[in-house]
């Protein structure tokens, strides 16, 4: 009974001083990869599965391939073949520039004409007057020392 408990509590310790070793050497980066690892399997029966293998079947050696021959054309081709060149030649354009001419043309102009003025009629100009309207005052009194906070 007493050893059981002395096992869990070394146990503990011994977890607890393990994970505080850990937390010393997280600084360190180390790598650590395997290629290859070799896994001991144990084998409790060996049991005889038939396997088809491939079978070696006799094909012949050679293949038809069609290789182009070369037949008469109806159409003669010349050899030196002539490809045609284009060239681009700019033609210059001369546009007529419009230019503003001044002709003369007959114009009826009206003529100023006399006036006659017969009299000369003054109009009023209603003045401004004053009109009464009522101004409301607000007066603010100030509050007293005694009654600070009060209202």
């Amino acid at each position: 009974m007493y050893s059981v408990k002395i096992v869990a509590v070394l146990s503990v310790i011994a977890l607890a001083s393990a994970s505080i070793d850990d937390s010393h050497h997280h600084d360190v980066h180390t790598t650590h990869s395997e290629v290859e690892k070799h896994v001991p399997v144990p084998v409790y029966e060996k049991v005889g599965i038939p396997i088809p293998h491939p079978v070696p079947v006799a094909v012949p050696n050679y293949v038809k391939v069609g290789i182009p021959q070369p037949y008469p054309v109806h159409v003669t081709v010349q050899q030196p073949i002539q490809v045609p060149i284009y060239k681009v030649v700019p033609q210059i354009i001369e546009k007529a520039v419009p230019v503003p001419v001044e002709k003369p043309y007959p114009v009826e102009i009206q003529k100023p004409y006399p006036v006659e003025v017969i009299k000369k009629i003054e109009v009023p100009v209603p003045k401004p007057y004053p009109v009464p309207f009522t101004v409301y005052k607000h007066i603010l009194q100030k509050e007293k020392a005694d009654h600070k906070g009060w209202h």
